[in-house]
C-alpha cells in the first residue's frame, strides 16, 4: 500500500476525531493515552499514531458488525429484513448484507441502531458501552421524524381541500400531471395511504422499543 500524503494524514485524523466525537468511549476503546487526548483534538497526532487508532477503529467496526451479524442471523430470514428494516431505521438492503456477510464493515451510525435494536429485542443482546444511543433518545428522534412527516401530510391535506372545493365550485375533475381527469378523492387516496404507512411504522416501533421497555422495567 502506497503511503499517504500529510493532506490525506490529516483528512483521515478529521475523520477519526468525528467518530471519537460522535461515541466520546471509543477513545478509551482505541488506546489514545489521557494525557494525550486534549493535544490530539486540537493538532494532528504523529502520522504512525493516526494510522494505529484507524486500523482500531476499523476492526472495532468489523468485530461490532460480526456480533450484529450473528444476533440477526438468529430472528432476522430473507423475507423478514423489510419487516425489520421498520423497526431498526435500517435498511433492508443493509441488513441483508450484514447477514449475508457483504458488508463486514458497517458504519457506527448502523452499528448503533441495529444494536439497539437487537438490545430491545433479544434479552441477551447488551449495548457496546461506546454506543451513545439510548430507547429514550431513539424514540424522540425516529417519532420527531416521523411526526414531521405528518405534519407534511397534513400540509398536503390542507392543499386538497382547497383544490376540492374549485372542483365543487368549476363542477370539474382534477387533472394528474399527465393532464389526465382523476377522481375528486384521488388525491385523498394517497394521503390516507400516507397515514396508513406511517401509523403501521409508529405501531411497530411503539411495540418493539416503548411497550415492551416498559414491561422491562416493571
Amino acid at each position: 500500500m502506497s503511503e499517504l500524503t500529510e493532506k490525506q494524514i490529516k483528512t483521515r485524523w478529521v475523520d477519526v476525531k468525528k467518530q471519537i466525537k460522535e461515541r466520546p468511549l471509543l477513545a478509551y476503546r482505541v488506546a489514545i493515552p489521557l494525557d494525550d487526548w486534549d493535544k490530539y483534538m486540537h493538532s494532528t497526532p504523529p502520522f504512525d499514531e493516526v494510522n494505529r487508532i484507524y486500523f482500531e477503529i476499523q476492526e472495532d467496526r468489523k468485530r461490532k458488525t460480526l456480533r450484529i451479524k450473528e444476533a440477526l442471523s438468529k430472528i432476522v430470514g430473507y423475507r423478514e429484513s423489510k419487516e425489520f428494516s421498520r423497526k431498526s431505521g435500517v435498511s433492508d438492503t443493509v441488513i441483508r448484507d450484514i447477514i449475508e456477510e457483504k458488508k463486514e464493515m458497517a458504519g457506527y451510525d448502523v452499528i448503533n441502531r441495529l444494536e439497539l435494536f437487537l438490545h430491545v429485542t433479544m434479552t441477551d443482546f447488551e449495548l457496546s458501552l461506546e454506543n451513545p444511543l439510548s430507547v429514550k433518545q431513539y424514540t424522540h428522534e425516529y417519532i420527531g421524524e416521523i411526526a414531521t412527516q405528518i405534519d407534511g401530510v397534513a400540509d398536503r391535506l390542507k392543499q386538497y381541500c382547497f383544490k376540492l372545493s374549485e372542483m365543487s365550485r368549476k363542477m370539474e375533475n382534477d387533472k394528474d400531471w399527465q393532464g389526465h381527469e382523476v377522481e375528486p378523492t384521488y388525491t385523498l387516496n394517497h394521503i390516507i395511504g400516507r397515514l396508513s404507512d406511517l401509523k403501521e411504522q409508529i405501531d411497530s416501533y411503539w411495540k418493539i422499543y416503548v411497550d415492551k421497555n416498559k414491561r422491562i422495567k416493571s
